[in-house]
């Protein structure tokens, strides 16, 4: 992808969380422009939704996006990258 500052490869950057903390992990790869693959599938319940909170409002200020792509997996976004479901 071209941008003002020259060509941009998308990365991806898959996560398991296990607790609120690992989240950071995530939030620091969609600061480096990092599309991430947020699992989910071995945390409490209630971990998880703090998680996924945790993660949208980051997301949402660094001007990016959050989507739910199964059941506890989640793809997190940076600014300029659209995703479509197909």
């Amino acid at each position: 992808m071209n941008t003002p500052f020259g060509v941009w490869l998308p990365q991806v950057t898959i996560v398991r969380c296990l607790t609120l903390a690992d989240a950071q992990q995530a939030v620091e790869a969609v600061r480096a422009r990092h599309c991430v693959v947020l699992q989910l599938e071995q945390v409490d319940p209630a971990e998880a939704q703090r998680v996924i909170d945790f993660l949208a409002g980051a997301t949402s200020a660094l001007d990016g996006s959050i989507d739910r792509i199964g059941d506890q997996t989640y793809l997190c976004a940076p600014m300029g990258v659209s995703v479509s479901q197909g």
